[in-house]
């Protein structure tokens, strides 16, 4: 069938307008210049026909239509002419405003459209170095506010978030949320985190590290974790499409299921995963032996306080050894190294060596805090010998309420006790997985009297009856799933039963209260409740990964914190170095008295400052080797140690 002329135009014509405003504008501006040289030939040729009794040049013919057709007010420039130029002036102002009306409703059409562009956040990002989050996960405010911190002492910094809910949400919550931003620019943009267009919109390739959010909680149901790991592996993929395997920046992702937590690591070295519930459960236990501990681990994880760094001198170690090293740094704290091919080792022997090549793990405020000092610090050792290995007792742990992670807490708890100590879980409602599971771990260990109590805690007779000041330690775990708010409002309310039982008890209760917080915005109604110590399971892990963006080679310091060997952070009584009370010491001779019992000391803890909070509530962490403090018998040492003893 054979096409007519003005078929095929009006194709061709439909395919010019459909590619966008830019075809629109090219066409009013077509029609513009097309009517003004269409009345300028009609005018040239009506003053042929009908000249003025004064002759107009071309010039000025050109410039009257011009007016004419960009505005209806020029139509008295043909007041004194003749008719024909007054018909086409009146048609040229017609046709004007048709054309004028038609291209500033386009302009206006088009800033409108690009304002809601740029509310739904698709414009693209310019941006270098930036750190870019993809997702909207719970942590996404605390990884900020963390990051935020870290970048006061950059130049113009930026963070840009890529996640499916709309701009304007997202730019709402960090203003209500995000105080202060300080010197950080929070860039927000809308789009699919796993389209290869969208990041490369947020300028992926000029990021300096990535962390990828899950959508689902930690204690989502299983069903609902494995889609959501599903989109962040498809997300990963798409950042290496987008990136290339050689040129993958730092990246850390958050998920939750172990054998798709396996899988992300194994595509590239690149990617860092975080084990969350283990990780917590081994926090839980450590803080719950050690008085004290959640404070200083709050104190080194972020970066509001000291944090951990690599470093190694330009000119080399000069085959120092460990022991030898740490009195070079005046206002940090040596608390290992990290070898050549990347493994890293906390609190080595004291003759441990570094080789050239090798970097020191420290503790410091910042970067800049860093400094190697040629000379070596001068310290005094103790005249007596330090204490030997002190006996461990039998202990008793109780669990209340039951989690994911309290398997593991049970099984941690089992590794550090002796023979006849024992852990009771109390709940009021036990599944078969539970049983299950304490079964395992009551065969795992035998020699640990592993029990469950079916009793209700917020019965005020419960108490009564299990009388929680015989434990050295309760912890009490929020369920798994539901709202941030409503897990810690229940967990609010075992505390309260607490509360109140230990205020009717008669004489001192060294039990010591641990628990979970959700929602770090509750921290200071769980302190009123009267929690000894407590662990903000969300804020602790989002500072993990905040810190890990910066420098994902932190991981292995906490992997080596937390795994069964190896050595732990604890907080130590001071007459474990020293015998003679009270003694006035710099932190430099706190260090080598530490050394000889082969302890890393990195703060110290003064008892009589404990209720002042303008003193960190007496913990000193990493402070400068010339500090000076007068220890006595009731103050403790914080070190990295193999044992408790």
């Amino acid at each position: 069938m054979r096409r007519s002329f003005s078929s095929k135009f009006k194709y061709a014509f439909d395919n010019f307008m459909s590619r966008g405003g830019f075809s629109v504008f090219m066409a009013l501006l077509f029609l513009f210049v097309c009517a003004f040289v269409l009345m300028s030939i009609v005018r040239y040729i009506s003053n042929l026909l009908l000249p003025e009794a004064e002759p107009i040049s071309i010039l000025d013919q050109l410039w009257v239509v011009f007016l004419q057709i960009s505005d209806a007010g020029a139509v008295a420039e043909d007041g004194d002419f003749g008719v024909l130029n007054k018909i086409s002036g009146i048609v040229t102002i017609f046709l004007g405003l048709v054309l004028f009306s038609s291209l500033v409703a386009f302009i206006t059409s088009q800033f409108e459209a690009k304002l809601e562009d740029l509310r739904k956040g698709k414009s693209d990002v310019i941006e270098d170095n930036h750190t870019l989050i993809l997702g909207f996960g719970d942590r996404v405010l605390e990884i900020i506010r963390e990051l935020i911190i870290a970048n006061e002492s950059e130049k113009s910094p930026a963070i840009v978030v890529l996640s499916d809910r709309e701009k304007d949400e997202m730019d709402e919550f960090f203003r209500d949320h995000v105080e202060d931003s300080k010197t950080t620019r929070i860039v927000c943009r809308s789009g699919l985190t796993s389209s290869r267009r969208m990041l490369e919109k947020v300028s992926l390739q000029q990021a300096k590290s990535v962390v990828i959010l899950n959508d689902s909680a930690v204690d989502a149901d299983e069903e609902e974790k494995a889609l959501s790991d599903s989109r962040v592996l498809k997300t990963i993929m798409a950042v290496i499409s987008c990136t290339g395997e050689e040129n993958i920046p730092p990246l850390i992702a958050e998920i939750h299921l172990e054998n798709k937590r396996k899988l992300a690591e194994t595509i590239s070295p690149a990617i860092h995963c975080i084990e969350e519930h283990s990780l917590l459960a081994k926090l839980i236990v450590q803080t719950s032996r050690t008085a004290g501990l959640a404070n200083v681990y709050d104190a080194m994880v972020g970066f509001d306080g000291s944090e951990f760094y690599f470093y190694a001198p330009p000119h080399g170690w000069g085959e120092k050894t460990y022991s030898e090293i740490m009195f070079h740094f005046s206002e940090c704290c040596l608390l290992g190294l990290r070898k050549q091919d990347g493994t890293v080792l906390v609190n080595p022997p004291a003759d441990t060596v570094f080789q050239d090549g090798d970097e020191a793990l420290l503790l410091a405020e910042d970067d800049s805090a860093i400094s190697w000092s040629k000379t070596a610090i001068a310290f005094a050792t103790p005249n007596e010998a330090p204490a030997g290995a002190q006996p461990q007792g039998i202990e008793h742990q109780l669990i209340v309420g039951w989690s994911r992670k309290a398997a593991v807490i049970v099984d941690e708890y089992s590794q550090y006790l002796i023979d006849g100590s024992s852990i009771d879980v109390i709940t009021s409602d036990p599944d078969e997985d539970m049983l299950a599971e304490l079964k395992e771990l009551d065969q795992k260990y035998p020699q640990i009297n592993i029990n469950l109590i079916r009793q209700s805690i917020n019965d005020s007779k419960t108490l009564a009856l299990i009388k929680p000041e015989k434990y050295n330690n309760v912890i009490i775990l929020k369920k798994d799933g539901g709202e941030a708010e409503l897990r810690d409002s229940e967990t609010i309310s075992t505390l309260l039963e607490f509360r109140h039982y230990f205020r009717q008890h008669n004489g001192a209760i060294k039990t010591q209260l641990i628990s979970e917080v959700a929602d770090s915005e509750n921290t200071e109604v769980i302190q009123e409740v009267g929690v000894r110590d407590f662990l903000i399971s969300n804020k602790f892990v989002s500072k993990m990964y905040a810190q890990a963006s910066e420098d994902p080679e932190i991981l292995k310091v906490y992997d080596e914190l937390f795994k069964e060997e190896g050595s732990e952070i604890y907080i130590k009584p001071a007459s474990l170095f020293y015998s003679n009370f009270p003694v006035t010491v710099s932190f430099a001779d706190i260090s080598a008295a530490t050394s000889r019992r082969g302890e890393s000391c990195f703060g110290v803890r003064i008892k009589s400052e404990e209720k002042d909070h303008s003193n960190n509530q007496g913990f000193h962490i990493n402070p400068a080797k010339k500090a000076r403090f007068t220890l006595t018998e009731k103050d403790f040492l914080i070190t990295l140690a193999e044992d408790e003893s």
